[in-house]
């Protein structure tokens, strides 16, 4: 796997992770996990980005699919 397409797919999973924890009023924002992430503006639907699920997930998408490609 090439580090665009980790990438991407670390960055969807940056966007759907906080939200499937409730968004800007729910756990997510309560808990430690909100720590690197980037919270919406004031007219902001309530999108999060969470910069640490992002990484994490893209270095552990190349690592496993160039182990597994092998």
């Amino acid at each position: 796997m090439k580090w665009i397409t980790a990438l991407a797919l670390g960055a969807v999973l940056g966007f759907i992770v906080p939200l499937l924890f409730g968004g800007p009023n729910g756990v997510w924002m309560g808990s430690f996990a909100s720590w690197g992430t980037i919270r919406p503006h004031a007219g902001s639907p309530g999108l999060l980005f969470s910069i640490p699920i992002a990484v994490g997930a893209a270095i552990i998408f190349r690592m496993f699919f160039n182990w597994h490609s092998r």
